[in-house]
């Protein structure tokens, strides 16, 4: 039997999960060990942070995470780098009140010293409610 996606994609959609599941238990550690020290993110609204905005984001914003899924999954890789588009649902609280939301996502990751890392994204919402 073959495996359904190549080892590089593997390792891929494996962070991609280990990080929605560290965003839903704010897990800072370990979102701190899959985000390159030079991350950069573009989130919905246009805001470009570092990794110590996307921590803090996490650590103290008003979004708290209840689920976070992908969908329409390509991941592209290009020797040490990939590339994943996406449309990445969103469920959770924005200031205590629920809400579900889906965004095209834009992800790319880099090998680097034996490990995937992210080290950049951007999002752009499709529609909330």
């Amino acid at each position: 039997m073959t495996d359904e996606y190549p080892a590089f994609e593997k390792a891929i959609r494996d962070i991609m999960e280990r990080r929605a599941c560290a965003l839903v238990t704010r897990d800072l550690a370990e979102l701190a060990l899959l985000l390159a020290d030079d991350f950069s993110y573009v989130n919905s609204q246009g805001a470009l942070w570092g990794k110590t905005e996307y921590l803090t984001a996490v650590e103290r914003g008003a979004l708290r995470w209840s689920a976070q899924t992908a969908e329409e999954v390509s991941v592209r890789s290009y020797g040490e780098l990939a590339v994943v588009t996406c449309v990445v649902r969103d469920e959770g609280t924005w200031h205590g009140e629920p809400f579900s939301a889906r965004f095209r996502s834009t992800q790319v990751y880099a090998l680097r010293e034996g490990a995937w890392r992210y080290i950049a994204g951007q999002s752009t919402g499709l529609e909330q409610g």
